[in-house]
């Protein structure tokens, strides 16, 4: 069963055995699964995608969306750069001459809903100083139950020289600005492009 299939739903022949026991084990949903829920309920927009073709299309319906152009992008990744064709930075930028960065990610945690991230997307940028919107572009590997097995996974990918800057992205929620206790949070407006091939 594709993810497709997973997130939206799939008719049950009628012959699949539906069974429920106390002693049965309760069935968990997929990792996918879980982390679109949680991240959609916060506000993030998910978009899923096949293949390349719709991606692009995805892409540009998301510029049309917020009346941006691709000078409004920045991007520290040279193959996201030459992937959507963007314009490479010039040595001297200043991050807020930019409406929304594109990023890929290291791991998508399912069960906070929310993006890890580290120095190899941000660089030495704080998120404060980044804009306001992220889209986040990433493929169907790197779904993760939690921070603490996105933190071990990230050492083991990174054995030689743990990355610097890591944190997770949280989704800009409108409700939860409101709230004193949130001062300061560096949360985000998060699309998410997933890529399935």
């Amino acid at each position: 069963m594709g993810l497709w299939d997973k997130l939206f739903g799939r008719k049950k022949n009628n012959t699949d055995f539906e069974a429920s026991s106390p002693y049965l084990p309760e069935e968990k949903n997929d990792v996918e699964i879980v982390f679109a829920e949680k991240f959609t309920q916060k506000g993030g927009k998910f978009i899923y995608s096949e293949d390349v073709k719709s991606t692009d299309k995805f892409f540009k319906l998301i510029l049309e969306e917020n009346n941006w152009s691709p000078q409004d992008i920045l991007c520290f990744d040279p193959k996201l750069t030459q992937r959507f064709g963007l314009k490479i930075l010039a040595d001297h930028f200043n991050t807020h001459d930019f409406k929304v960065l594109l990023i890929g990610c290291e791991y998508l945690i399912a069960n906070k809903g929310t993006v890890l991230i580290c120095h190899h997307q941000l660089k030495d940028y704080k998120l404060e100083s980044l804009p306001d919107f992220f889209i986040v572009y990433s493929g169907l590997d790197n779904f993760v139950n939690d921070v603490s097995e996105g933190m071990s996974n990230l050492k083991n990918k990174y054995a030689d020289q743990l990355p610097t800057n890591i944190t997770t992205l949280n989704v800009k929620n409108l409700k939860d600005e409101n709230d004193f206790l949130s001062y300061g949070n560096s949360a985000k407006n998060l699309y998410l492009v997933l890529q399935e091939h």
